[in-house]
This record gives structure tokens, sequence and C-alpha cells, in this order.
């Protein structure tokens, strides 16, 4: 699945001071208890948090929870 993420809000501080990032995802998870399913948001943005995030994790996920959806834009290319 390829998307198109957009940070704003000084998130994008956090992913190597870039705005706009193009990412290709699995459309089924691989992975632990829900292998096979559909990815969703919470796969994606440990996704983003494990492979894209460069500094400060804390201030973008914190205890499983994002902290500032209102500054991430998540587009289909």
């Amino acid at each position: 699945m390829k998307l198109r993420i957009e940070f704003g809000g000084g998130l994008e501080l956090l992913f190597s001071n870039t705005r706009t990032h193009r990412i290709a995802i699995p459309s089924t998870t691989s992975q632990g208890d829900k292998m096979g399913q559909p990815v969703d948001i919470d796969f994606l943005i440990h996704w983003l948090n494990d492979n894209l995030l460069k500094e400060r994790s804390e201030l973008f996920i914190e205890n499983g929870t994002l902290w500032v959806v209102s500054c991430l834009r998540i587009c289909t290319s």
C-alpha cells in the first residue's frame, strides 16, 4: 500500500525536518496476534515510529497513544 504522509505543526521536526514522506507498507500484517489482518492506523503509527522517526519518540507516541493527530495527514498515493 503506497501512502503519502504529511507532518505539520512542528511534527516534521521529529521526522528529519521533512514535511512529506512517500512510503510503502504491507496491506496486511505479517507478525504478532494480528497476523494476516489488514493494516490499520495503529499499525501505521507504530510503523512510522519504528521506520521514520528520527528523535524524541516520547513526543510522538506515549503509552501507545498518538500525541498530535491534528498535525498528521495521511493520503493514498
